[in-house]
């Protein structure tokens, strides 16, 4: 054998063990920890869109911000199936996907966006990320039969020590919103717990069905589909057509754009989910909690104090931690 086809027989060894290096093992939870990016950047704009005295209604953001997947992806996914490319979700899976969307919608994202108004970001995202990081790995445990490492267990710990460290300090910061009062407060995060809930639900199913034959696209598709059809009716009644004529040029700017990073976001997220356990993914998009402190100091002039920096590190040491091999 000459030294040329040695040579290339090595070179060709070489690429195929990067080629593997970027299998589903490592390419889901580089899909999660981008959904984490795209899901801070769209709760960014809800909290700008929910600021007080500037405020747009609940309603029609959340209507205008699912519009966009819906519009984008649902005509796609039409010629998909149409073409016999994609099949259609099985009568089960649709009814376990809705049953989800609905409350994810109507409870969850409605909850938050008004709790974005109420509390601020640093204290609704961690608190609604601490109990889906919890639902989610017991969820999966009893009902996908995914073990939970100790490794796994440690990191869970120790980000919702972090969590609750960052959320402490965050409540020792003051509230930088309009005054309000401390039921609103408690209800405030309240619902940021139930919707906690309600993600961590959404996320056992959306593994569930995508690995075990049905396309992530119609996940996407339904679950903001559902938005679509309980909002919109809501806001119709409410305001009538004429809201979509007297919306603010910004308004209208920052619905659009946390649509479509709620529409990457979901999308690198059900992805990853189709090869990432649970409780992993959930450590890796948990993320997002360090990130909306860092926004709530830098974009949204929150001040910045000890425990938030604490529980900053201790959410991305978590991590890290769950992120070894």
């Amino acid at each position: 054998m000459s030294l040329t086809e040695v040579t290339t027989q090595r070179v060709a060894k070489e690429r195929g063990s990067q080629r593997q290096t970027l299998g589903p093992t490592t390419l889901g939870p580089f899909l999660c920890l981008a959904a984490a990016m795209f899901y801070a950047g769209t709760n960014m704009a809800l909290r700008r869109l929910a600021e007080p005295g500037d405020a747009a209604d609940p309603l029609w953001v959340l209507f205008v911000k699912e519009s966009i997947t819906v519009l984008v992806v649902g005509p796609w996914l039409t010629w998909q199936v149409m073409r016999g490319r994609i099949q259609l979700p099985s009568r089960g899976h649709t009814l376990a996907i809705i049953a989800a969307g609905i409350p994810t919608q109507v409870v969850g994202n409605l909850g938050m966006i008004w709790a974005f108004g109420t509390v601020g970001i640093a204290i609704a995202v961690p608190v609604s990320l601490a109990v889906n990081l919890t639902t989610a790995a017991i969820l999966g445990r009893f009902l996908l039969a995914e073990r939970v490492s100790l490794r796994t267990f440690l990191a869970i710990l120790l980000l919702v020590v972090g969590i609750s460290v960052l959320q402490w300090g965050a409540n020792g910061l003051g509230n930088p919103l309009a005054k309000t009062s401390p039921w609103q407060v408690a209800m405030a995060i309240g619902l940021c717990a139930l919707a906690g809930f309600i993600y961590g639900w959404l996320t056992v199913v959306i593994r569930r069905v995508t690995t075990t034959g049905t396309s992530g696209w119609f996940v996407l598709v339904l679950v903001t589909g559902m938005g679509v059809i309980t909002m919109g009716p809501m806001t119709l009644w409410r305001h009538g057509l004429e809201i979509a004529f007297h919306t603010a040029g910004e308004h209208w700017l920052w619905m659009v754009v946390s649509g479509l990073l709620n529409l990457a976001g979901f999308w690198t997220l059900t992805r990853g989910l189709q090869w990432t356990p649970v409780a992993r993914a959930n450590l890796l998009t948990s993320s997002q909690a360090a990130m909306a402190a860092v926004a709530g100091w830098v974009i949204f002039s929150e001040a910045l104090n000890m425990p938030v920096g604490i529980g900053i590190a201790l959410t991305l040491f978590a991590i890290v931690l769950s992120s070894l091999k």
